[in-house]
């Protein structure tokens, strides 16, 4: 007999339809999520998308590829994720976990779809069957383990990561999930008898519906039933919660690796005429900040390893990366309610002593895994304060001579170069 199975076997067609309905709300719930963040995100000046898919084929593809690139190596390849110790791991198994289930779930329902069309078109059977049921048992088990040592993770509190109860919730709706999964395929077997490979290249199933051997097929087969509207609706639920908690990261996140500058900390010159049309520098209101800007505000999910290498941070200076990235995106959720007219003034929460504390090294932003620019977006504060003449001290001395003798110690042309060692000058 060829091992296969049925897509929805056990399941009604009235059934099969309240799934669908429930399916197209989670969505609508989740779309409708992305939408309002986008909406915040658009507050900010352009970034003219549109020119990425302008000009010849050639053209287009020149300018996407860095992109693509950086999603393929630093998303799918988790290159920026990798290297730090339990994290690292729990999230790279969480993670490819996640992608094959998430793909396996895609195939099955183009095997469905295909099937409905014509009997000839379904694919879901034979070798191909029994390498797609063994390879979804191993990366569901590589979930339920990242889940677990996460879960390890948050017990121990490290101070650099974020802590929100809403954490726990998602990772007991994982294991939720996983283990779910795994009982719907164990009561299929249980009732179905699948033999030989059919069964056996389920070897999670396989070995959790021995528990079920003395159960009869009715019994087995309300209890699949019961199981498997509980797993989709919790599915269903994680779906439409991705916009509103922290797992929004797994959208703004490759949507921030796809859009990022090549080149990360570099600021772009001001000139006069912009700073002239303009009527100020750098950022007095979180609408100045770029598209891409406040997209990456929304793609930080508060890892903390910017904090962790942060040598401001580590010497006690009122400075930390993920709190400034953090307070940022306070101040942008406030667009939600502020007119077009009201200023949202980023100086408000990200204060004078925070900014002048960064000393521009750039281990924040070399060290973030969705290359987020903490330092610019420091700088593009910087640039605000000392335009509006908001330095003091030892800086606001070295801009002054640097105006009135071309160098900050306010020497003479004749004396510039006395500050060299005579080894060196010779």
């Amino acid at each position: 007999m060829t091992p296969t199975r049925e897509t929805f076997g056990n399941i009604s067609p009235t059934s099969q339809a309240i799934f669908y309905l429930a399916a197209a709300a989670s969505m609508g719930v989740f779309a409708y999520g992305i939408w309002r963040r986008a909406r915040l995100w658009r507050r900010g000046q352009s970034i003219e998308l549109r020119q990425l898919v302008t000009g010849t084929l050639r053209q287009i593809a020149s300018k996407l590829a860095p992109g693509l690139r950086r999603l393929l190596v630093d998303g799918l390849g988790q290159r920026r994720v990798m290297g730090r110790g339990l994290a690292s791991r729990a999230h790279g198994l969480m993670f490819a976990g996640f992608m094959m289930l998430f793909l396996g779930t895609v195939l099955l329902e183009i095997d469905h779809l295909a099937a409905m069309i014509s009997r000839h078109l379904s694919f879901h059977h034979g070798t191909y069957y029994v390498i797609y049921e063994f390879t979804l048992d191993l990366f569901g088990i590589a979930f339920l383990v990242g889940t677990v040592l996460f879960a390890f993770r948050r017990l121990r509190k490290p101070p650099s990561v974020g802590h929100r109860p809403s954490d726990w919730v998602v990772l007991g709706l994982f294991l939720a999930i996983g283990v779910t999964g795994y009982f719907v395929e164990a009561l299929r077997i249980a009732w179905q008898h699948p033999v030989g490979i059919g069964a056996r290249c389920s070897p999670v199933g396989y070995w959790l519906s021995s528990a079920f051997a003395g159960w009869s097929e009715e019994q087995s087969r309300g209890a699949h039933r019961a199981v498997w509207w509980l797993h989709a609706l919790l599915v269903f639920g994680f779906i439409a919660a991705i916009p509103y908690i922290r797992l929004l990261h797994m959208i703004t996140g490759p949507l921030n690796l796809f859009v990022a500058k090549g080149v990360l900390g570099v600021m772009k010159p001001v000139t006069l005429e912009e700073a002239e049309r303009d009527g100020r520098i750098g950022v007095s209101d979180i609408r100045h900040f770029t598209t891409q800007q406040l997209l990456s505000l929304d793609a930080c999910m508060e890892c903390g390893r910017c904090e962790e290498v942060c040598p401001a941070f580590a010497t006690g200076k009122p400075l930390s990366p993920k709190k400034v990235v953090q307070d940022l995106k306070g101040v942008m959720e406030r667009l939600d309610v502020a007119d077009a007219e009201t200023p949202l003034d980023p100086h408000e929460v990200v204060l004078p002593e925070t900014l002048w504390s960064c000393t521009a090294c750039s281990a924040c932003v070399f060290i973030c895994p969705v290359r987020i620019d903490q330092l610019t977006l420091i700088l593009d504060l910087r640039r605000h304060l000392t335009g509006e003449g908001g330095l003091s001290g030892t800086a606001a001395t070295a801009l002054r001579r640097m105006q009135s003798s071309a160098n900050p110690w306010g020497l003479p042309a004749n004396e510039r170069a006395n500050w060299v060692p005579d080894r060196i000058s010779e």
